[in-house]
């Protein structure tokens, strides 16, 4: 797994405060310094990428509550791409919001298969609003989550390997496992004051 990530929080070692807790069980094992390098709250977000077609291989740009708050902990996936879903001129897309411990949101996350080839550079944007989730591939609309997570996020970028997925006679995959990124770009909502005073 090669990760890129906008912030970092967590609690002492040994406890259950950190990010992204997947699993109930999870503790911390080494303590993080509270870092916010971009933690934004609503906007357009957009990358142009090129993914890979290896079949044990995914890529992911997406978005996860801070978790300064526990239930502040939802995931807005702008898109996830594993090789295994790779066909010539046709891939699943994943994009959605996974709720994690955000009792406000229900996961809506769906794997869009569209005719494009992801080992190609393709946009991939979100625009998050106050109160619905658009997601655009090459500037298309191509799925719309009615919610919104209302606190800031950070976001996450990452190539994982997953050799035990590997299915029988399938090859054995390639090396280096290339995840090209051309730019990432963020742009802020022009927001009223009365909804600014809501966000404060």
């Amino acid at each position: 797994m090669s990760s890129l990530q906008t912030g970092a929080f967590s609690g002492p070692a040994g406890s259950p405060v950190g990010q992204h807790r997947f699993d109930r069980r999870a503790v911390v094992c080494e303590a993080q310094p509270d870092v916010r390098l971009y933690t934004p709250q609503y906007g357009l977000f957009e990358m142009r990428a090129r993914a890979v077609a290896d079949p044990d291989a995914m890529v992911a740009l997406w978005m996860i509550g801070y978790e300064d708050e526990p239930d502040r902990s939802a995931e807005i996936c702008v898109f996830e791409i594993f090789g295994r879903d790779v066909e010539p001129g046709r891939a699943k897309i994943g994009m959605g919001v996974h709720p994690f411990g955000d009792p406000r949101i229900t996961d809506d996350f769906e794997a869009v298969e569209l005719p494009v080839d992801v080992c190609d550079f393709h946009v991939y944007a979100a625009e998050w609003t106050p109160d619905r989730v658009l997601f655009y591939v090459d500037g298309r609309l191509v799925r719309t989550v009615e919610q919104s997570p209302c606190y800031p996020m950070q976001f996450m970028l990452g190539i994982y390997e997953f050799p035990d997925a590997r299915r029988a006679g399938a090859p054995t995959g390639t090396y280096p496992k290339e995840f090209a990124v051309d730019w990432f770009r963020a742009y802020r909502p022009v927001l009223s004051g009365a909804l600014m005073d809501g966000l404060m």
